[in-house]
């Protein structure tokens, strides 16, 4: 996998997907993100990134290594998850949701309770020759705002700005059981909610087809998945997934004070999977 700068069209003529910044085709999709950049991502081996006039390119990797690169995995027939991902004694367990729901920071909460980081934002799933499936380590760190910085007790892990008018930050988590190559196995899938005086903390196992539906809603970038559908079968994909591992509904309080009990819960939870 290549990244470099250079030139890169204002459009992909006749591409059969469209969104509201991105064309796509079979082989190259294409991101234009006015006084941003446009990056372009191609054959499932290479980015192009083009910054708007004036832009440092710093403070734009973001989109490459976030869309763009989603993009190249497409393309790969990989499937791929919005969530965070931690192991914890040869396990490795997934949290899902939408932006805002506080994946990073329940991920960031279990790291400082002894758990060991996988991935932040985007989970890639692949399988084993035997079928098990597991999570491929990023290589990158956590993104969390302040305020999740200052509550799960990591201000000196703190590095540089996401980006330059963010005021979100790049995060080293400790290594506690951190794997150095291939993750341990995928065991559970947990959907972030927030509890209510009706839907109350807990965790909950999905049937089989609301677990599919939800996984299929998961996905990273779900147009962009959608478009490269007939790479990556995620149909069958996620049926392959559902036959080996369960997804659950995670109910929990959004306050930050609680945040120690969903790690104790989850913990419990764990324990009642072996």
């Amino acid at each position: 996998m290549t990244m470099r700068v250079g030139e890169i069209p204002g459009r992909l003529e006749n591409a059969p997907h469209q969104g509201a910044c991105w064309s796509a085709d079979s082989v190259r999709f294409l991101l234009d993100l006015p006084a941003i950049g446009r990056f372009l991502a191609a054959d499932g081996c290479c980015v192009t990134i083009q910054p708007a006039p004036g832009v440092a390119i710093e403070d734009i990797l973001i989109f490459a290594t976030g869309t763009a690169m989603a993009a190249i995995l497409y393309q790969r027939g990989a499937m791929l998850l919005h969530g965070s991902a931690v192991t914890h004694q040869g396990r490795t367990f997934i949290f899902c949701g939408p932006s805002g729901v506080g994946k990073s920071t329940l991920a960031a909460a279990l790291c400082r309770s002894g758990c060991g980081f996988i991935s932040d934002d985007v989970c890639a799933i692949s399988h084993l020759a035997d079928g098990t499936p597991i999570i491929e380590p990023d290589g990158r760190v956590l993104r969390l705002y302040p305020d999740s910085i200052g509550q799960v007790g990591m201000e000196d892990a703190v590095g540089s700005r996401v980006r330059q008018m963010l005021e979100k930050f790049h995060v080293t988590p400790p290594e506690h059981d951190t794997p150095k190559k291939e993750a341990p196995p995928l065991a559970a899938i947990y959907l972030l909610a927030d509890s209510n005086p009706v839907d109350l903390p807990g965790i909950v196992r999905l049937a089989p087809l609301e677990a599919a539906q939800a996984l299929l809603r998961q996905s990273y970038r779900r147009r962009i998945a959608l478009a490269y559908a007939h790479q990556g079968q995620p149909a069958a994909r996620t049926a392959a997934l559902l036959s080996r591992v369960g997804v659950y509904r995670l109910s929990r309080p959004r306050e930050f004070a609680q945040l120690d009990e969903t790690v104790a819960r989850l913990r419990t939870h764990w324990d009642q999977l072996a």
